[in-house]
């Protein structure tokens, strides 16, 4: 029997969570206020009021982070259960899911997304991988780090994946770590530096960084040796790349595009339906920007003799189908990153220039 026979589809994402106490309640009311006000922001108003809130515990800050990101993350499941989100999230502590039929649309129920995200999703994995996906997304993302100078001894329970990655098998205060203060590692997702890797950077090439956002894969390049270049269109974005190159002790670049470059990576603004571990939030910000997707692609290639476009969506028209109509024909290789135990989902493509 297929594993969608054995299961309610529109629940087989929900948790069973612990009954919060009174006093947790009470402390995390003010957040999950400020998140609903802005929906937008949840993800940063979460974390900045479990920073801030000094009535959380050690204990009661994972119970509090789990309840508020839950709330976003099963949405619309909670809503078959209660009308009032928290008062649903309590009834499925104490009770469990209620034995309901599966509707139509239950597995963008499960998902808390769109109908057309989740009949895209069901159609290309299948009933039992679309499910253990929907499973997925509904928990904590991984931890992962990016080795960029050896040795690296880490005081904490690891797995090395690959040459250079390092997964944390549970939490740590990444920024208290000895590798991390004397720039040795840097955090990054796998599924992120599978797209580095994926661009085949060698020492001496020059690389522009275009969508460089805090400059992740530009230290991840500048570590193998090229000349990045770095740029974005959110001046804070790099202060920060600027601050983490400082820290690292890698020489990247800051400025707009000049002259000609043997690669260049378009890590284009996406719907970050690839990262909806790391930020559920997005699933109340949804957009799709195949246009100025398409318009960095264009823009991109008569200035490299590769483009390697990147995205951390999930979705066809921002992906596969961008690329082609874009090009006019298929790309020179590309892959696909869904999300699993160790790393977040995301899509790579290599173009030639023009």
């Amino acid at each position: 029997m297929a594993w969608v026979d054995a299961v309610k589809i529109w629940s087989c994402a929900l948790p069973r969570p612990p009954v919060p106490s009174p006093k947790l309640l009470r402390a995390l009311a003010p957040i999950l206020a400020a998140m609903l006000e802005t929906p937008t922001h949840a993800g940063p108003i979460v974390a900045q009021g479990l920073r801030e809130t000094r009535a959380f515990g050690s204990k009661e800050r994972p119970v509090a982070g789990d309840l508020l990101l839950g709330l976003i993350r099963h949405q619309r499941a909670l809503a078959r259960i209660d009308a009032d989100p928290l008062t649903a999230w309590l009834r499925l502590a104490a009770e469990g899911p209620p034995d309901l039929d599966d509707p139509d649309d239950a597995y963008a129920i499960a998902l808390s997304l769109p109908a057309d995200i989740a009949a895209e999703w069901w159609e290309r994995l299948g009933p039992d991988e679309a499910l253990a996906l929907a499973q997925r997304l509904a928990g904590r993302a991984p931890v992962a780090l990016r080795v960029l100078r050896e040795p690296v001894d880490l005081p904490v329970p690891h797995r090395r994946v690959g040459a250079h990655g390092l997964v944390l098998d549970g939490r740590a205060n990444v920024n208290l770590l000895d590798a991390w203060r004397e720039g040795r590692v840097e955090v990054q997702d796998l599924g992120s530096q599978a797209i580095v890797d994926f661009a085949g950077v060698t020492p001496g090439m020059r690389v522009l960084d275009l969508c460089a956002g805090a400059g992740g894969k530009s230290l991840a390049m500048a570590a193998l040796g090229a000349r990045v270049q770095a740029w974005d269109v959110r001046p804070a974005a790099l202060v920060e790349l600027k601050k983490r190159a400082a820290r690292v002790g890698l020489d990247v670049r800051v400025g707009p595009p000049t002259g000609h470059y043997d690669l260049i990576l378009v890590d284009a603004p996406c719907s970050g339906t690839g990262v909806l571990r790391r930020h559920p939030e997005n699933r109340w910000k949804l957009d799709f920007p195949t246009d100025v997707q398409a318009t960095l692609v264009q823009r991109a290639r008569p200035h490299a003799d590769r483009v390697v476009y990147a995205t951390c969506s999930l979705m066809l028209r921002e992906n596969d189908t961008l690329v082609r109509t874009a090009l006019g024909a298929a790309p020179m290789r590309e892959a696909t990153v869904w999300p699993d135990a160790d790393r977040e989902g995301f899509y790579m493509a290599e173009i030639g220039g023009v």
